[in-house]
Formats: structure tokens, C-alpha cells, sequence
């Protein structure tokens, strides 16, 4: 029995009866081929988090045709050519007796030529904010081609074996596009009014209908507010639930925001957002219906879980990236082994940041999200002697990987604590999944029985007398000291120090260094109560910073009455403050304490050392190049691997 019986009882969606309460929610990843076909890496994927134990699995907003697609390799539903590949990720969901079906998509004005080979296409000649390139407008013939798009990759899905199919009618995209005044300043019959401006949803949603047949489950993904001027509210959305029960809509998937709100941290919550953001948007549209309704964003946690269905908030519960951070996150509550899952930090930096970038979605603490088929190499047919030289995230990662292969361990850290540079980022404002992250990492190396020795240094000798067969080096960066005219008096003091408690900072306070690190020793110290000033030398600031933690760090800056300088050059540091050039002029800034944040070095010196006397040494993390904790974790992963 688990104590979590609502979130593990049976659920219904239509007349599909699920095994839990628990739902993959739609999660573009960049993994299927140029043409939107499925490949063995997405197949890899999505068996491997089916096995986990999720009761229903919602596969990414996969494209309707051409136009629409919003990114390079995304699922596609254009073509019979994709029913082979979706025949095979259904029989892997059908295998852990998961429900699975298809998000059928139209990015509308959020893609762009580059993505689809056309001009992007909407209700109106706007451009998305963000995107900002200009689309066409559709005609009405346009119109109804695409609603035949709808309908058709719906019947591709139900042939390819899918138990229902998911239509997104959120985050912007063109349903949304039509259904908000925001996007939508037609003036024929698909504009101006509410029925006009919900005609082209309630056609896609017949369309499909027609396509599927009564008694296959239709869900339906909204934004039950656009968070943006003129956007659709809470009140409209619930009009819009509505009436899309009446239409026959058998439940409702509800988000807020769009790309323009984005950056605002609702639609996919960083770290710096409280948990379950979004649960009472879900819980207001479903006291609007009587269809099941799907809570989404940042819920992390089995008791949060458990509390939302328990309680009526919603019928199901979708994890999102906590699937990607811990695939066995069902299994492991179900089984009482909470403390085991592998939460996700919400840092977005191996996820959403990428998949932005155009790149393919990694997971930050699961190294393993993206690299299925890598992972389930075989095990190693020897065992051998594994010395590891630092506990930071990409030590203790090489170590927890190599024991879960079968080698035998040995992890040395120079000081009193494991943790590395994340205790270093836990000490900055609004970081706590950093703690979050160190401590599971740290409850897995006493779970795997790794031989830890703290305040020990590893040495030539050492690996010697402990007969390492690898050594693995993952001690991290040093703090580059500048050389700027003045950098030794007695008022700098190095970032590092100030977040380690080494020293204190008095008064007004000078950051030198305007990337993510500058910005969030300002951030740290203004609200501390001191007058900070940035000076960043760059054009502009925490310009490395994943889209929405930048955002709300600058806000956050702002709010605290932290002055911001970009493109300065600093000339030097004196006991009263710091010289600098502004805009070809020479200005001297007042300080008490100067804080230095420009940048680290790789300390790998150990590295040539211990290959005199190992016959392999791998070196990983920032002790590499310094970047941040995504890299540090999947080359600590890959090191273990490769043994």
C-alpha cells in the first residue's frame, strides 16, 4: 500500500482508464530527425521514462504541417510517414501499461522562416514580441486547409495505436492566436467577437472529432491566462473551458502565458519561483467544468501531489521536467522512496535554455535524460580501483556513476564538506535547489557505499599506495584574479570569499564583473543592505543567464537599486573606490569594498602529476573550463561510464 492512494488510484479521461493520476505533460525535445520522424534516441526516451511508472504520457507538441513547426527536430504529425515511429513509442508505453497519445500543434507567429522554410503565418499580420518577425495572414480557405491539418494528424495518431490526443490550444500558438484579442484583429468572421474568435478552435476541435470518432478521448491544453495587456483572463478561459465541454472536450490541460509572458517565470517556473504556481488556475477551471482537469508547473513533490488531487484542485498531476530529473519518480512514491528521487532544481539551464538554443534537452541532475542508449551500455566485465580528486557536482556524479557500474570508489575532497561549487551557489539568493541538488548527491554516495575522505588531497603517492587503476580530477576552478593597478588592497576581496564567509563586505560596495557571477554578488549584497554598483565591461549584463533567471535577476537588481554599468573599462582600484572609462570619460566610483567576479581558471594541475603513476586519468568539470552545473554533472556521468 502507498500513502499516496489517491495519486496512485485508477483515472478516466473519456472512456480511457488510466493507472495513476500521474501524466507526462508535452515536452518538445529536439530528438526526432529533420523530417519530425521519430529516431532511436527518442525512442530510448520514452521507454525509459514509461518504465518508470507515469500513468499517461503526453508525447511533445508535434506539428500539424510544415508551417507550423516551432523547432528543428520536433515530433511531426504531417505525414503517414511518422505512424511506424509512433506505433513503436506506443507499444513501449503500452508495455508499463502507460496511456499515451500525441499534442497536436500550429505554432503559428511563434516560428520562424528559419525553422519552416516560409513565412510564418497567424490570424493577423502581428509579430510575436519575441520571435518579432513579421507573419501573413491567414486566409479563410488558409484557415480551413489547416483545420483539415488538425484532422488528419489526429487519424495518424489513433492508427498508429495512440489512446487519445491532446490539442494545444496554450502558450501562444495559433489556436491561442485566434482565441486571444491580443493576436487576433480580424475582422471577418474569425475576429472581433468571443464566438468569432473561438470559431477557428471549435472547428479544429469537430475537425478532429469527426477524425477520431466519438468515443476517442480528446484533451484539450489551455492558457487560462495570457499574462500580457490585452491577453486573455481567467474569467475568459473559463468561458473558453466551457464551451469546449460542450464540444465534447474530455479534459482540460491547464497552463498560463505565452512566449511574450515567458520570461515573467510562469509558464515554466525557474528556481526562483515558489512550487505549484499554476494549481490555482487548474483549480479555477475545473470549478468551471465537469471534465477532468490536468494541474501542471513545478510540482516536484509526492505530498504536493498527492494534496492537489486529494483535495479537488485537479484530477490528474503533470511532472514535467521532475520526468526528466527522475524518470522512477512514480515508482520511487509509490514504493515510499521518497527521499531517492532525484528531484528536479528547476534551473532550467540543460532543458528549456537548450532547447532555445535550437539544441536537443538535457537534464542537469540526470545525466542520463538524452544519453538512454549510452547509459544502458553493459556492465564492465572487470572491477577496478577508482580514485576521484574533488566533491563537487562533477566528483561526486563520476563517483555515484562508476559505483553503479560495479567499481569500487575512492572520493578525496580538501576540505570539510562536499558540495564544491555548489555550496558556493546555494549561498546566493533564491538558489535552493543547489542545496536540493548536493544534498541527494551526497545521500548517494552513503546509498552506494562510496569510500569518502574528506580533507584529503589527492597525491601522486596517495593514488600509489591505493593502487588506482583511474583518476578522475573534478577539482573545479579558481577565481581569476585581475590584473588591474590596485587589485591587492586590503578593501577587494574575491567573490568566492564573500559567499564562503571568509570576509565580510562594509559599506558601498563596487562588483567587478558584469556575467551571471557579478550580477548575483550584487543581487547577494543588496540585499544585504548595502549600495552596490556593477560594472560589467560587456555590452550587457548576466548575458550567460538562462532567458527567464535573467530576467527576474535583473528585475531583482533593479528593485534593490543596484546601479548597472555596461561596456566600462576599469583602470584601476584605490582605497575610496574604483577608476574606470564611461563613454570616453574617466569617472571614479565610490567603495568601501570592491568584489571581484571576473571569471575562474581550471585547477587541473593534479592532473599531469597523477599520470606518472595512473594509467588513466580523466579530467571533467570546471577543473576543464569552467561553465555551469549541466556540464560539470554529464561530463562527471560520462567519465564514470567510460571505466
Amino acid at each position: 500500500m502507498t500513502k499516496y492512494s489517491v495519486l496512485f488510484s485508477e483515472g478516466k479521461i473519456g472512456n480511457l482508464k488510466t493507472k495513476n493520476r500521474l501524466v507526462m505533460p508535452p515536452m518538445v525535445l529536439n530528438y526526432a530527425d529533420e523530417m519530425g520522424l521519430v529516431t532511436p534516441k527518442y525512442l530510448a526516451h520514452i521507454e525509459r521514462i514509461a518504465c518508470g511508472g507515469v500513468g499517461t504520457m503526453i508525447l511533445e507538441a508535434s506539428f500539424i504541417s510544415q508551417d507550423g513547426r516551432g523547432f528543428g527536430n520536433e515530433l511531426g504529425l504531417h505525414t503517414d510517414e511518422v505512424i511506424p515511429g509512433l506505433k513503436k513509442l506506443v507499444a513501449a508505453a503500452h508495455s508499463q501499461r502507460a496511456a499515451i497519445g500525441p499534442q497536436l500543434y500550429h505554432a503559428g507567429r511563434q516560428t520562424s522562416f528559419k525553422v519552416t522554410g516560409t513565412k510564418p503565418v497567424a490570424p493577423s499580420a502581428i509579430p510575436d514580441p519575441v520571435i518579432n518577425e513579421m507573419p501573413r495572414s491567414l486566409s479563410v480557405e488558409e484557415i480551413h486547409d489547416i483545420v483539415e491539418a488538425y484532422a488528419q494528424a489526429a487519424g495518424r495518431a489513433k492508427e498508429s495505436g495512440c489512446d487519445f490526443v491532446e490539442i494545444h490550444g496554450a502558450h501562444g500558438y495559433l489556436i491561442t492566436q485566434f482565441l486571444s484579442p491580443y493576436s487576433n484583429l480580424r475582422e471577418d468572421e474569425y475576429g472581433g467577437s468571443e464566438d468569432n474568435r473561438m470559431r477557428f478552435a471549435s472547428e479544429v476541435v469537430q475537425a478532429v472529432r469527426g477524425a477520431v470518432g466519438p468515443e476517442f478521448p480528446l484533451i484539450m491544453r489551455l492558457s487560462a491566462q495570457e499574462m500580457v495587456p490585452g491577453g486573455l483572463r481567467l474569467p475568459d478561459s473559463m468561458k473558453i473551458a466551457r464551451r469546449l465541454e460542450d464540444l465534447g472536450v474530455d479534459a482540460l490541460h491547464v497552463s498560463v502565458g505565452n512566449y511574450a509572458s515567458f520570461s515573467h517565470g510562469y509558464m515554466i517556473s525557474p528556481m526562483a519561483m515558489p512550487d505549484s504556481l499554476l494549481v490555482p488556475f487548474a483549480e479555477a477551471i475545473k470549478r468551471s467544468v465537469d471534465i477532468p482537469v490536468i494541474a501542471v508547473g513545478k510540482i516536484r513533490h509526492p505530498e504536493l501531489a498527492e494534496e492537489i488531487v486529494s483535495t479537488g484542485k485537479a484530477d490528474f498531476v503533470a511532472l514535467g521536467r521532475s520526468l526528466l530529473a527522475d524518470p522512477d519518480w512514480p515508482r520511487k512514491a509509490q514504493e515510499g522512496l521518497e527521499l531517492e528521487i532525484n528531484k528536479c532544481v528547476a534551473c532550467n539551464q540543460g532543458c528549456i535554455s537548450r532547447l532555445f538554443d535550437g539544441k536537443d534537452v538535457w537534464c542537469t541532475v540526470n545525466p542520463e535524460t538524452s544519453r538512454e542508449t549510452e547509459f544502458a551500455k553493459p556492465l564492465p566485465e572487470s572491477v577496478k580501483r577508482v580514485l576521484i580528486a574533488g566533491g563537487g557536482p562533477a566528483g561526486m556524479q563520476a563517483a555515484k556513476t562508476a559505483a553503479l557500474r560495479g567499481h569500487q570508489v575512492m572520493l578525496c575532497e580538501e576540505t570539510d564538506s562536499l558540495g564544491g561549487a555548489l555550496n558556493l551557489a546555494a549561498a546566493l539568493p533564491l538558489r535552493p535547489g543547489w542545496v536540493e541538488l548536493k544534498n541527494h548527491l551526497i545521500a548517494e554516495m552513503s546509498r552506494l557505499g562510496i569510500d569518502i575522505r574528506l580533507r584529503t588531497k589527492v597525491t601522486p603517492e596517495l593514488a600509489s599506495r591505493e593502487r588506482a587503476d583511474v583518476a578522475i580530477v573534478a577539482t573545479g576552478a579558481l577565481e581569476a584574479r585581475p590584473d588591474i593597478p590596485g587589485v591587492d588592497l586590503g578593501n577587494v576581496m574575491m567573490s568566492h570569499e564573500i559567499l564562503s564567509g571568509k570576509v565580510v563586505a562594509r559599506g558601498k560596495v563596487v562588483v567587478l564583473g558584469g556575467g551571471v557571477s557579478g550580477a548575483m554578488i550584487a543581487d547577494h549584497l543588496s540585499r544585504k543592505g548595502h549600495e552596490v554598483t556593477l560594472v560589467g565591461t560587456g555590452k550587457t549584463i548576466a548575458r550567460a543567464a538562462a532567458a527567464v533567471e535573467r530576467y527576474l535577476l535583473l528585475e531583482r537588481l533593479r528593485m534593490g537599486r543596484v546601479t548597472m554599468l555596461t561596456s566600462a573599462r576599469i583602470k584601476g582600484i584605490e582605497k575610496g573606490g574604483v577608476i574606470i572609462e564611461l563613454m570616453g570619460r574617466t569617472e571614479e566610483l565610490p567603495a568601501d569594498t570592491v568584489a571581484i567576479a571576473m571569471g575562474s581558471v581550471p585547477n587541473d594541475g593534479i592532473a599531469d602529476e597523477l599520470r606518472s603513476v595512473v594509467k588513466e586519468v580523466l579530467v571533467v568539470g570546471d577543473a576543464v573550463k569552467s561553465r555551469n552545473v549541466t556540464y560539470a554533472m554529464i561530463e562527471g556521468a560520462r567519465a564514470g561510464l567510460s571505466i
